[in-house]
């Protein structure tokens, strides 16, 4: 009875197989095919990216709070926060360039990007001499950043060293190698956490910044070997003749994105720096650390925006179905995260320090529920690029940081750091709801 059991059971189990193989390979075939399109294996790349970036970067900051005084993370945020914000000047808006023409360059593209980089890197010292030369006049509080000679030059070193680590990420995602940028920036931050726990006792004033950049240089050599010993012969064997627009054509398109990038930089990244120069590095400390954990949501946001851009330049005819496609996910993505963000905005900043907590939670609150405008802006500047129509770019950039930058200067001296918060909300909604009519007559394009 024992084996007529055991067979009716194996009988069972036999006749159950091919049921559940039937049920179970349609959703294994579906699921590989949704990855295999590299509209989506980008964001999903790009978003683990950005997760583990963002918990490392939670990690370090969180120690960094620990192991410095705020005055001392204030310092250190505001030269990161600088090198950052000349870096991105310096870039020229390359990134977008990268993303819009590298899938199409095939045997030109390692002349492409080496033009990108070394035109980056000239561009980060002009900028970074100048800025030393001039930032002590502008504002006194800022005197750090030239206490020796040395330390000048090795900051316009680093600038022009950033600009390339920030590059190859848009590299890696043009040429189909995106799976890479995670893995190269989770090396990133591992690295950068070991060296911030190294130099706290050594080097306590610079620390922060030395980590760094020394994680930087550690990573910048394998992924660029990476990129000119395989990805580009890659790209060179897949597309035989590049489609490249006219070379007078392509530096009118990167001249005039750049101009609209750089009324954005004057809307993010330059925050921290005016918030140093108005309400001081303490202040700033403070604010760095809100306004980080609330732009790495944003980041997403603007890998949404280069996934696009990168596969629509490829298929013009499927730039209405991607861009729909594009804020569907990004807002069942967001709101979500921005509610729970909110939520556990006063208990995550404890990691920091109760300082932190309590004057940087309405702060960080604010940036959170400022990425759902900010996810139409992306798109819709993502959709402009592909079209090349750069003046709408410039026009949305500039109003958007023309409106934040001067609301922010009125609200600091009112209400602090959480002003800064204010105006960054305020100038996302109001320029998201001027391009909502063009946005919707895209999105009821053909499929």
């Amino acid at each position: 009875m024992s084996a007529q059991r055991a067979g009716t059971a194996d009988a069972s189990v036999g006749r159950a197989a091919p049921g559940v193989g039937t049920v179970a390979e349609p959703i294994g075939v579906r699921l590989r095919q949704h990855l295999r399109d590299p509209l989506n294996g980008n964001v999903y790349a790009l978003m683990l990216n950005t997760a583990m970036s963002s918990l490392l970067g939670i990690a370090y900051w969180a120690l960094a709070a620990r192991l410095y005084s705020p005055a001392e993370l204030g310092i250190g945020a505001a030269m990161v926060s600088t090198m950052s914000f000349l870096s991105n000047l310096s870039q020229l808006n390359l990134n977008g360039a990268l993303a819009r023409f590298l899938p199409a360059a095939a045997g030109q593209g390692s002349r492409l990007v080496g033009y990108a980089y070394g035109v980056s890197c000239l561009a980060a010292l002009v900028l970074s001499g100048a800025f030393l030369l001039l930032a002590p006049l502008v504002a006194d509080r800022l005197e750090f950043l030239h206490r020796t000679p040395l330390l000048a030059v090795t900051f316009a070193l680093c600038v022009a060293g950033w600009s390339v680590f920030t590059l190859q990420d848009s590299v890696l995602t043009a040429l189909r190698g995106v799976v890479w940028v995670p893995v190269e920036n989770t090396a990133f931050g591992t690295i950068k956490i070991a060296l911030l726990v190294l130099f706290a006792g050594a080097v306590p004033g610079l620390g922060i910044f030395v980590s760094w950049n020394l994680a930087v240089v550690a990573t910048l050599i394998p992924v660029n070997v990476l990129v000119f010993r395989r990805l580009l012969p890659r790209l060179r064997a897949r597309r035989t003749e590049a489609t490249l627009p006219h070379r007078r054509v392509l530096a009118r398109f990167v001249a005039l994105d750049y101009v609209g990038y750089l009324f954005m930089q004057a809307g993010t990244n330059a925050l921290p720096l005016i918030v140093t120069a108005r309400l001081g590095a303490e202040a700033n400390g403070i604010f760095y650390v809100a306004w980080l954990l609330g732009g790495s949501l944003e980041l997403v946001a603007y890998h949404f925006g280069t996934s696009l851009t990168v596969e629509a330049a490829a298929d013009e005819s499927r730039l209405a179905a991607y861009a729909r496609q594009m804020l569907r996910r990004g807002m069942l993505l967001f709101v979500p995260a921005v509610v729970l963000l909110c939520v556990s905005a006063p208990l995550l900043l404890t990691l920091f320090g109760s300082d932190y907590a309590s004057t940087g939670s309405d702060t960080l609150r604010l940036f959170a529920v400022a990425v759902l405008p900010k996810l139409v802006l992306t798109v819709f500047v993502a959709v402009c690029r592909v079209q090349r129509r750069v003046g709408r770019i410039i026009a949305v950039h500039a109003s958007t940081s023309t409106l934040v930058v001067s609301l922010a200067l009125v609200a600091m001296a009112e209400i602090g750091v959480a002003g800064v918060g204010v105006a960054y909300l305020a100038g996302q909604v109001v320029v998201a709801g001027a391009v909502l009519p063009s946005m919707v007559r895209l999105l009821r394009g053909p499929s």
